[in-house]
């Protein structure tokens, strides 16, 4: 059902470029049980872009269903990045790369997940990100990442099937 994303082994990557729009929906019940910016989301359908491998193009694919908490960011760094940003689609392929391993029956290197911080810097240029925070992005999650690339604790998909999802959501007014 899904395919192991991750290259072999070490390899070279050139490019980024995004193939279709990212949907995401927030349920209703996470709304209602994490108010404010901290809820998470969920991909309402898959999320593709093309990553250059070796010289030869691959798509990789985020699929529906994913939780994600968009980009993950300590509070106290908000002012710098915000979970939302033109980041936000690479923090989204990057958080299905951290995660992917878990679903489709392979076992995590640090080559993985040197893949997955990487497919997130090149997925930042094509997005326009600025070299600064760019960089510093990269190296958060090269430095922070290790543990939440490890981690299976977290619930990875939520079942669209779900009828709850098809309930429009009403924010109750203060």
């Amino acid at each position: 059902m899904f395919t192991n994303p991750y290259p072999d082994g070490p390899a070279e990557l050139s490019s980024v470029r995004y193939l279709t729009a990212l949907l995401l929906i927030r349920p209703q019940a996470q709304l209602l049980e994490r108010l404010g910016e901290d809820g998470d989301y969920i991909l309402a359908r898959d999320y593709d872009v093309e990553v250059v491998v070796d010289g030869e193009p691959r798509t990789i694919t985020a699929p529906r269903g994913l939780i994600t908490d968009l980009t993950s960011v300590p509070w106290w760094l908000r002012w710098f990045v915000g979970r939302v940003g033109p980041w936000l689609e690479a923090a989204i392929i990057h958080d299905w790369l951290y995660v992917a391993w878990r679903v489709v029956g392979h076992i995590p290197t640090e080559t993985d997940r040197a893949f997955a911080d990487r497919v997130m810097l090149l997925a930042m240029e094509a997005a326009g990100v600025k070299p600064v925070r760019r960089q510093a992005i990269y190296l958060a999650v090269r430095t922070f990442g290790g543990r939440p690339f490890l981690s299976e604790a977290r619930p990875v998909f939520a079942d669209l099937d779900d009828e709850a999802y098809d309930v429009p959501m009403i924010v109750p007014r203060v």
